[in-house]
């Protein structure tokens, strides 16, 4: 286990995600979103926004990851974040990884997304490999 905090954060363009969906669509989608997270962004009025929210708050969490040291390598398709009850993103998976305490936060505007995440203390183990 871990005992130390770890931060990530990232931001994307908007337009950047809009034109990956564009030219690849649900090839895109499907490797780096779950099935939940891709209704999810699918059923708001500029899905594009909210799937370019995801893809940072993920590159965020692997930025949480790969800085604790213990691991490399975290697929964006392992990482599933989805909606509290009043609307919060919460993670709710992260491939075999067991954690207490992964915090998220996204913001957006037109142009770009940023998210922030935090790996708590102790709140960590990692499988062996």
């Amino acid at each position: 286990t871990t005992s130390n905090p770890f931060i990530g954060t990232d931001i994307v363009s908007v337009k950047r995600i809009s034109r990956l969906l564009e030219k690849h669509g649900n090839r895109f989608t499907q490797k780096t979103f779950s099935q939940k997270e891709i209704n999810y962004c699918d059923g708001k009025a500029n899905p594009s926004v909210h799937f370019a929210g995801r893809f940072a708050a993920k590159e965020a969490i692997k930025k949480c990851f790969y800085s604790s040291g213990m691991t490399n390598q975290i697929g964006f398709i392992d990482i599933e974040i989805l909606p509290e009850e009043n609307g919060a993103p919460a993670v709710s998976s992260i491939l075999n990884y067991k954690y207490k305490n992964v915090m998220v936060s996204i913001s957006h505007e037109s142009e770009y997304t940023i998210s922030m995440a935090i790996l708590g203390n102790g709140s960590c183990s990692f499988p062996s490999r």
